[in-house]
């Protein structure tokens, strides 16, 4: 068991501090390829495709699964309408957002036209799929809208999230409809509505406004902790899938004793807590929770000062009971964090496992 931690661990170091994901730099929702400082050009320069060759069936093979994964749909159940060769004017595709630059550089790829239920969506490639752009969609009914997420941290995106899903994309370029990932992020954003107050806030996740139906007036950390919910939300549904190092703020791991201790807790700047137990073949969830505004402030104060680093604290191997702690911290600052702030995350980590489960 020891073995298959060691695995995830790495795993999410490899991701959370090697890739550098920091908490509050996740990767970008369906990101254009780059800033438009002229008008676009009236028309890419085009040759259609007269059959589909083998790299054509390759392209819409590829757009039909990231369409089918952000629908939550079986590839079946999608059409590949068309696939067309183009030479597209520049870097940008022939897809165009107001705040965008684009590479003056012709960019051979294709066209990809699909069709779900009748309803078509356009996607410009490179030649190699390595950059994909939705350049039409059908218009998304999200349904009663109950948070507004707006980030401009390098270029502006946006996502509507509501009682029938979620839509995401630049804010002035083409939007994506889709639903939430889960069953659990869907319960999720139920508890957030009924619990908190309506507000409109900016924090350093982005701009919020939360059309919530409770009486509780959000803290500045919880008003946060929406913000950073609805980031999560709008990236997994570009994904089609969640990650477990998304959104990590840091994960903790003690192992040994004379008991036989095998635990772990991972902190999400969601808001999110999961606490589990490693003692047997599988894994067992024992608590999960949100943090109190007062534990986000405090998580909200180490991330935003701190960088990234892996902590390990080993007694002797020649100790009878000898037990280590490891300890993954995944910060967007730039402050290294000295021996007693380590320790004091160490300690937070031990006293949440703790309280979770009893």
């Amino acid at each position: 068991m020891r073995k298959i931690w060691m695995l995830l661990f790495t795993l999410i170091m490899t991701v959370s501090l090697a890739a550098c994901i920091a908490p509050v730099a996740s990767p970008a929702v369906l990101p254009p390829s780059s800033p438009l400082d002229q008008p676009a050009p009236e028309s890419p320069l085009e040759e259609p495709a007269t059959d589909l060759e083998s790299s054509d069936l390759d392209a819409g093979v590829l757009v039909r699964q990231i369409l089918a994964q952000q629908l939550q749909l079986d590839l079946n159940e999608i059409e590949i309408v068309t696939v067309e060769a183009v030479e597209w004017p520049d870097a940008c595709l022939g897809v165009y957002t107001a705040d965008m630059m684009c590479a003056q550089v012709i960019t051979p790829g294709y066209r990809v036209v699909l069709a779900v239920d009748g309803q078509q969506y356009e996607y410009h490639t490179n030649l190699d799929g390595s950059n994909v752009q939705l350049a039409s969609a059908p218009e998304a009914n999200v349904g009663e809208i109950l948070i507004e997420w707006q980030q401009t941290q390098d270029f502006c995106e946006a996502a509507q999230i509501g009682t029938e899903g979620i839509v995401f994309g630049p804010c002035m370029g083409v939007q994506m409809g889709g639903k939430l990932v889960s069953s659990e992020r869907e319960l999720e954003l139920a508890d957030l509505v009924a619990t908190y107050a309506p507000f409109e806030t900016e924090t350093p996740a982005g701009i919020v406004t939360f059309h919530g139906q409770g009486s509780t007036e959000a803290t500045p950390a919880e008003q946060r902790m929406i913000a950073e919910w609805s980031r999560q939300a709008a990236l997994e549904a570009s994904a089609g899938r969640s990650g477990a190092s998304w959104g990590l703020a840091f994960a903790w791991h003690r192992e040994g004793g004379i008991a036989g201790f095998c635990d772990d807790l991972t902190v999400y700047v969601t808001g999110q807590v999961f606490a589990s137990s490693c003692r047997d073949q599988t894994p067992e969830t024992i608590g999960q929770r949100f943090l109190t505004a007062e534990e986000l402030e405090q998580v909200y104060a180490w991330v935003d000062e701190y960088a990234p680093f892996e902590l390990d604290q080993s007694d002797p191997a020649t100790a009878a009971d000898a037990m280590s702690v490891t300890l993954i911290f995944s910060g967007a600052g730039d402050s290294v964090a000295d021996e007693e702030t380590q320790q004091a995350i160490l300690d937070f980590s031990s006293s949440l496992y703790a309280e979770m489960s009893q």
